[in-house]
């Protein structure tokens, strides 16, 4: 069984993040996002990989190359042009060859049981299997309906300016449970036999409805434990925080350092910093004396955190520098950005690679 993983979007809910790279390699906990995927696809015995990619794509394939640094053998579908979801599966099919494969949007972080999903895929003799997962109604996702038997009866896809939407609205009443689409498909060759060739096709808005219209054997099956798309800066904070609390049990690098915090080879603390065990300090960092750095934060490799400096709640992407006397709150910053002396800001926010923030800035909520 292969893997394809769908990881050719531009990432633009997540800017400025992914202007100087592809969504897949944002580091999350100080370590490139797809990495996670690729592990979870390992430990269930997958070690055939296909990227599907565009936007970047030269930039994941450096990090990955032919996958044997992550003990997995790794191929590339190359998009010149967008092709959706279907479209990408359909451009990796000289490479996925004739055996069943599991598809995976490459924005899911998820420690759902594999092994389970692709043994109900069998018992039903599907042609595709989709992963569910059960969220509050309404939500900002397509909707699945099935029969008592797992069987899909229906889609229902909101539109982007729907989903926009309920993204954005905070206080909508809860009305039920919905069982959404994780972006998790086990497939049979013979599917991407319905998906047309030569232009953008939806898996979603078109693929899965034709199949249901010709009456092919398409299921679906709910799954407990964790799941989260990270396409928006508050799901990456979100994904951030699970891992930090060990939500989901997945391997950050590093380990655990006797002072009671994760931190890699090379990260440098003075004794008098205080760092909360929800704290992951990566390569090469410096956090200097009297500085506190709490909350769920993660500090890139190759940083430096001044004298004095408080921070909560906070990442840093790599070879950023903060000063002295400097209190962040809610803030991401990515590589290479410079907060000079004294700047306080306590507003969620996310500042653009190179950044610099000038002596005294304040940022700060009206409350205050």
């Amino acid at each position: 069984m292969k893997g394809i993983i769908i990881a050719g979007g531009a990432g633009t809910r997540l800017r400025p993040l992914t202007y100087t790279r592809p969504k897949p390699l944002i580091p999350v906990v100080n370590r490139p996002f797809l990495e996670y995927q690729v592990a979870w696809l390992r430990k269930y015995g997958i070690d055939e990989v296909i990227f599907c990619t565009n936007y970047m794509a030269d930039a994941i394939a450096a990090h990955f190359g032919d996958g044997s640094n992550f003990g997995v053998r790794m191929q590339y579908a190359i998009e010149t042009t967008p092709l959706g979801t279907a479209g990408a599966i359909k451009n990796a099919q000289r490479l996925a060859g004739n055996d069943t494969f599991v598809v995976l949007n490459g924005d899911v972080l998820t420690d759902f049981d594999l092994d389970s999903i692709v043994k109900f895929h069998r018992e039903m003799g599907a042609i595709s299997t989709l992963t569910l997962k059960e969220v509050p109604s309404p939500s900002p996702y397509g909707v699945i309906d099935t029969d008592h038997t797992g069987r899909v009866l229906e889609f229902r896809e909101p539109t982007e300016s729907i989903k926009k939407a309920l993204a954005s609205a905070t206080h909508l009443e809860t009305t039920g449970v919905d069982y959404i689409n994780a972006g998790i498909y086990i497939m049979e060759p013979e599917a991407l036999e319905h998906i047309p060739t030569g232009r953008a096709v939806s898996v979603e808005r078109e693929t899965y409805p034709l199949l249901l219209q010709q009456g092919a054997p398409v299921y679906a099956t709910a799954r407990e434990g964790f799941w989260l798309d990270i396409g928006r800066p508050a799901q990456y904070r979100q994904a951030t925080n699970a891992i930090l609390t060990r939500e989901i049990a997945v391997d950050p690098p590093g380990a655990w350092d006797v002072a009671g915090y994760w931190s890699e080879e090379g990260a440098e603390v003075n004794p008098t910093a205080h760092i909360a065990p929800t704290v992951h300090i990566g390569k090469n960092a410096r956090v200097h004396s009297g500085a506190s750095v709490t909350g769920n934060s993660v500090i890139g490799k190759n940083c430096r955190v001044g004298t004095s400096t408080t921070l909560t709640d906070v990442i840093l992407e790599a070879n950023v520098l903060v000063g002295d006397g400097c209190h962040l709150e809610g803030v991401i910053l990515d590589d290479g950005c410079h907060v000079e002396d004294d700047v306080i800001i306590n507003i969620p926010s996310v500042y653009a690679a190179g950044t610099v923030l000038r002596k005294g800035t304040r940022i700060v909520s009206s409350a205050d």
